[in-house]
């Protein structure tokens, strides 16, 4: 695919109707510490790679000699917890239609939005931050020494579905208190939002509230409001 229909791909992101308020209100996307995002391989070595990186990796020496080297296990066992907490996310998936999955998973029976940009738009919005699209395979195959933003867009192929891309933040060497799970990309809806999806199963008190609150904190996305292409019915 060429970069100019990468750039014009829509992008979507599921939430439920408060992370919808919260966003509006704030004008900012919530970026996830990767240790919190509910999958406990995420930014993980294993299998071939981690073999790779213990058999490749150079010991680092330590200043007193009474102290045994650290091996590229400990390393690793050291490092990747770290990573986790130094690495922010924030989730969206490629696709020119609307997923039912992710509707399903991310949004609940009936009342959750999504929301739709382009890749090269939501690239624009995020400033220097890298938006990544994730890969899927069997964890540890790649045999070469990662970096974190390479863990950071790898999952495993059970979650291909989602056609992820990311928007990655990773904050090295910054102190993180265990109880800052995420936090807030300043980001105007406004200026980078193409539509808002109301959930397919929908009833139209919910439509007509999303409506209202896009009105009150988004008055320039109001003509953008629509249901989901779901639910659309067939002539008969």
């Amino acid at each position: 695919m060429s970069s100019d229909a990468i750039g014009a791909e829509k992008v979507w992101r599921y939430m439920r109707f408060s992370r919808f308020v919260w966003m509006l209100q704030r004008k900012q996307l919530w970026l996830s510490r990767a240790d919190v995002l509910g999958d406990p391989w995420e930014v993980s070595l294993a299998g071939e790679q981690l073999a790779h990186l213990i058999s490749h990796a150079p010991i680092l020496p330590l200043p007193l000699p009474e102290v045994m080297p650290e091996t590229a296990m400990q390393r690793a066992q050291r490092i990747i917890p770290t990573w986790r907490r130094e690495t922010f996310i924030n989730c969206w998936s490629a696709s020119s239609h609307e997923s039912h999955a992710l509707w399903r998973i991310y949004c609940g029976a009936s009342e959750g939005v999504a929301i739709q940009s382009r890749f090269a738009r939501l690239q624009a919005s995020v400033g220097s931050k890298p938006l990544l699209k994730v890969t899927y395979e069997t964890p540890g195959t790649s045999k070469r020494t990662p970096d974190c933003l390479d863990l950071a867009t790898k999952k495993r192929p059970m979650f291909e579905y989602e056609r992820e891309v990311r928007v990655v933040d990773w904050q090295s060497g910054v102190h993180r208190e265990p109880e800052i799970v995420g936090y807030g990309l300043e980001w105007d809806p406004e200026k980078n939002l193409g539509s808002i999806r109301v959930h397919p199963e929908a009833n139209e008190s919910f439509i007509q509230t999303v409506v209202a609150v896009v009105d009150h904190y988004a008055p320039a996305l109001n003509n953008r409001v629509a249901r989901s292409d779901m639910s659309e019915r067939p002539p008969f």
